[in-house]
């Protein structure tokens, strides 16, 4: 008998299986409350876009692109041996063109 009058109020009755489920409900909203779930199970869908970090990239981009030296270190190497053998004939009027033309710009 002592077992039938503690299975009425015991875990294993209905009325202990919905105190124990009662009290769980509370534990679980609270859960997706702070996790930001909607009820559906879905997280919130969110439209933000940070162009900040794009625009401080392309930024630094452009930067270091035009940091960079025109230096060919392969044409040097072959001016400096023209040079040394005595091969270097420029063009007069095409050095004088090509300094107005930087000058102009």
């Amino acid at each position: 008998m002592a077992n039938s009058i503690q299975g009425v109020g015991g875990s294993n009755s209905p009325a202990g299986q919905a105190q124990t489920a009662a009290a769980s409900v509370k534990p679980i909203a609270e859960r997706a409350s702070q996790a930001g779930l909607d009820g559906t199970g879905a997280r919130p869908v969110s439209d933000a876009t940070d162009l900040s970090t794009l625009g401080n990239f392309v930024k630094s981009t452009t930067v270091a692109a035009s940091s960079r030296s025109s230096f060919r270190p392969e044409l040097v190497a072959s001016l400096k041996s023209q040079i040394a053998a005595g091969d270097y004939h420029p063009d007069p009027s095409a050095v004088a063109a090509r300094v107005a033309a930087a000058i102009r710009a």
